[in-house]
C-alpha cells in the first residue's frame, strides 16, 4: 500500500516571520508540510505544490474507489433481491 508517510514540521508564527526564506527553502527540500502554531494551537498548514497534489490524486483515488465498493454492493444487493422501494423518504428511518 502506497501510503504518505511523514513527519510534519512545527513553526511558530513569529519564527515564520522571521525565517520565512529559510522556512520556505526547507520546506521545498523537504517535501512535508509545515504546521504554524499560534500560541501552541494550530494556526495554518503549508504545502509544497507537488505535495499538495499528491494528497488531492489519493483523495480521489480514495473515493473511485469507495464508489466503486459501493456500487458493488448495490449490484449485489439487486441481485439477491434484498432492496426495497420506498415511497416516502420517512420509511428510511422507520
Amino acid at each position: 500500500m502506497n501510503t504518505l508517510s511523514y513527519i510534519p514540521d512545527f513553526v511558530s508564527v513569529s519564527d515564520l516571520q522571521r525565517r520565512y526564506p529559510e522556512l520556505l527553502k526547507a520546506l521545498k527540500l523537504g517535501q512535508k508540510p509545515l504546521l504554524v502554531l499560534k500560541k501552541n494551537d494550530l494556526e495554518a498548514v503549508i504545502l509544497t505544490p507537488d505535495f499538495y497534489r499528491t494528497m488531492m490524486d489519493k483523495v480521489q483515488e480514495y473515493e473511485e474507489k469507495d464508489a466503486l465498493l459501493s456500487l458493488a454492493n448495490y449490484t449485489k444487493e439487486k441481485k439477491s433481491k434484498k432492496l426495497t422501494k420506498m415511497k416516502t423518504a420517512k420509511e428510511l428511518f422507520e
